[in-house]
């Protein structure tokens, strides 16, 4: 195993800390995923405890000496050698532990924090360039600090942190997915720690059943931390974003809280029969939960996965990421606020593996109908997830189709059928979006009906009757 040696490096950028103020998502390679949002939601106006993050620059400043033989070691590991793993990823941190912060790096943390306020708490976050994007998911990989006071907690969590990168786990999922280590840096979240009545995770769409109508809410006394290690059951609201009704409250059985120490730290108590049966929110401050989420949702303009904290009947935002669960919209969106349908005639037609972008445009130009205004494609044909979808909604709006084609589905799909014949019949579909014009499609329809009709039909007919009269 290679010995590491440090060695004396010149300093390599003096934005060492960026404020909370000065950054937003832009500054994602300096302050990554975690950072650049609190930035990009400060900036926005959102009511974000503050703090500062020391930033990427300061990481490479750490990692200076020793970097060229750590990643060297990291990359020489295989993805199936679990053991080679375990005895790499703990001699890179042993090795770490023993290297001291940069002296630069070290003041630009003292002055920050005796700007901030010596007196306060901080939370302190490990933020990496490849966490809290949409399309990954490193989020929760790396360590984080609660109730941390006095300057030298605070310089040992962000030493901590910067180490963190190298655990066990954030290692294999570099390797697993094909992220190079070297690519990879971290910032550290400084943020003043606010004290929370209670907290939770805010979806602006619902996780479970994918629904981005839905709010869902999940809230318990305390800091998060007990509800995101899951030590704790939350209860669940769910608001409707179209109506701002509140369509479910389960309130669950909180048995414990963790909170803050005043000497620094954090301890998990047991909460009192009343309080574990009661309701963490009322339904006030529920809707304005929804409300600030559906703001954060717009601002960013996608669903959003946010954590919250409630002081005093005051809503602060400790974090905002992308939901990365959520399977994707049909692609192009429709241009009005109605309710589509769409069905994949992918799995309808049993064509389950995901087709290429030119397999799909092939679709939609063939199709003999949707093409208004000489477009190539049909508008009638959508791709989502590498699959293609029919939007059945102008056929099911008009009162005759709507009845002939669930019943035509069930020799395809049973399920299908059975849904969409459930959905019809909802008034908030029926009520708006634009219908089907026979007179329009039935010229283009009719044509390919009897050319499947003479060559796939009458000569099975008469091969039947054939056989019957033998």
């Amino acid at each position: 195993m290679t010995t590491y040696v440090t060695t004396s490096v010149e300093k390599v950028d003096d934005r060492l800390i960026l404020p909370f103020d000065t950054i937003n998502h832009a500054d994602l390679a300096h302050v990554g995923g975690k950072g650049a949002n609190l930035g990009e939601l400060t900036q926005a106006g959102f009511n974000v405890p503050t703090g500062f993050c020391v930033s990427t620059h300061a990481f490479a400043r750490f990692m200076a000496g020793v970097a060229e033989d750590i990643y060297a070691d990291l990359n020489d590991i295989a993805s199936d050698n679990l053991a080679q793993l375990r005895t790499v990823g703990n001699h890179v941190r042993s090795a770490l532990a023993e290297y001291p912060l940069p002296d630069d790096v070290e003041e630009a943390v003292r002055q920050a924090w005796t700007i901030s306020g010596k007196e306060h708490a901080y939370a302190v976050r490990s933020s990496a360039t490849a966490e809290d994007l949409p399309g990954a998911s490193f989020a929760g990989q790396q360590d984080t600090y609660l109730n941390i006071r006095g300057i030298d907690a605070l310089l040992s969590s962000v030493k901590n942190c910067f180490i963190s990168l190298f655990t066990d786990r954030a290692i294999l999922y570099r390797i697993q997915n094909g992220f190079d280590h070297q690519a990879v840096a971290l910032s550290v979240v400084v943020q003043r720690m606010v004290q929370p009545d209670v907290s939770g995770i805010l979806f602006t769409a619902d996780p479970v059943t994918g629904n981005r109508h839905i709010i869902s809410i999940d809230a318990s006394f305390g800091l998060g931390e007990a509800l995101v290690s899951g030590i704790v059951s939350a209860d669940l609201y769910q608001v409707d974003k179209r109506t701002d009704e509140i369509v479910k409250r389960q309130i669950a059985s909180k048995e414990i809280a963790i909170r803050s120490l005043a000497e620094g730290g954090v301890e998990q108590v047991d909460l009192s029969i009343e309080e574990q049966t009661q309701a963490a929110l009322t339904d006030a401050q529920v809707r304005a939960l929804a409300k600030l989420g559906t703001q954060i949702e717009a601002h960013y303009g996608t669903p959003q996965d946010i954590e919250w904290a409630l002081v005093n009947d005051v809503l602060y935002i400790t974090q905002s990421r992308p939901i990365t669960s959520l399977y994707p919209l049909p692609s192009p969106t429709p241009e009005d606020d109605a309710l589509h349908v769409y069905v994949s005639l992918s799995h309808a037609q049993v064509m389950t593996d995901i087709m290429s972008p030119l397999s799909i445009s092939l679709l939609r130009t063939v199709l003999p109908v949707g093409h208004a205004g000489g477009q190539l494609e049909s508008a009638y044909i959508h791709s989502a997830g590498g699959r293609f979808y029919g939007d059945l909604s102008l056929v099911l709006r008009h009162p005759i189709t709507r009845r002939i084609l669930p019943r035509a589905m069930e020799n395809m799909d049973t399920v299908m059928a059975s849904i969409l014949q459930e959905f019809v019949k909802r008034p908030d579909f029926q009520s708006r979006g634009e219908r089907l014009q026979l007179s329009g499609v039935l010229p283009h329809i009719l044509p390919t009906m009897r050319k499947v009709w003479v060559f796939c039909c009458l000569p099975s007919l008469r091969g039947f009757q054939t056989t019957n009269v033998r």
